[in-house]
């Protein structure tokens, strides 16, 4: 049984899931996505184990600073040009630049097609390219969120308020059940259609139950019953 808090690391508010595990030792390790796993035994209370975090407090965000700066280097070094390798729903794609009467971005066998005004300007290639990623996903989320919806109707839920997408990057999905809104990270464009009904299925757990409990996680496995491999997975580099 897992949950998930967010506490104070010197100015900065990080989000850590608590895992109980038949171990001896806490153990502590920094994700991708900026967040904190912590795995503790079962004897040990979540008060010392969020102790042992905070004083290891310089450690981690020095680790979380290091993770921050290499994905900014990876962002820095897309300059959206002919060649380039983005992945698009788990499948990677080339980019083909070409000039065009209006800004569009399409993707088909592989090809990721930018056609632009101007292919010289760097912020036409990129503001085409991220209007389509973006459009893209909400797309799919939706479609997912209305295929799953059903299963959780029957249980009472009532239908989402919003979606909200954002760049999130501490989280790839997140619900607030009582405002009835569901939040999704753009991030989720490169993972495949799998792991994003995974979050999709996740997050409306949710509704339900708002922590990791075990009755969550058996609602989760429901509908997907190798989620502990899709989390897995979608936490994978």
């Amino acid at each position: 049984m897992s949950s998930i808090r967010k506490i104070i690391l010197g100015t900065r508010e990080v989000s850590v899931e608590f895992e109980r595990k038949r171990i001896k030792n806490i153990n502590v390790r920094v994700r991708r996505d900026g967040t904190l796993y912590c795995s503790l035994p079962y004897y040990v209370s979540q008060n010392e184990a969020e102790a042992f975090i905070i004083s290891k407090r310089d450690y981690l965000l020095n680790a979380l600073d290091s993770i921050v700066s290499e994905k900014k280097s990876e962002s820095l070094s897309r300059q959206f040009l002919e060649g380039e390798t983005f992945m698009v729903f788990g499948e990677p794609f080339t980019l083909k630049v070409v000039q065009g009467t209006r800004n569009i971005c399409r993707a088909e066998n592989g090809i990721i097609t930018l056609e632009v005004r101007d292919p010289s300007d760097y912020r036409t290639r990129y503001m085409t390219y991220e209007k389509w990623r973006r459009a893209c996903l909400r797309s799919v989320i939706v479609d997912y969120c209305n295929e799953i919806y059903p299963l959780f109707e029957r249980r009472g839920v009532k239908p989402p308020n919003r979606i909200v997408l954002g760049e999130y990057k501490s989280f790839w999905g997140e619900c607030f059940s009582k405002r009835g809104v569901l939040k999704f990270s753009y991030r989720l464009f490169e993972k495949d259609r799998e792991l994003i009904r995974y979050v999709v299925v996740h997050e409306f757990a949710h509704f339900i139950e708002p922590n990791h409990s075990s009755r969550f996680w058996a609602i989760v496995g429901e509908i997907i019953p190798d989620y502990k491999v899709m989390r897995k997975r979608l936490n994978e580099k």
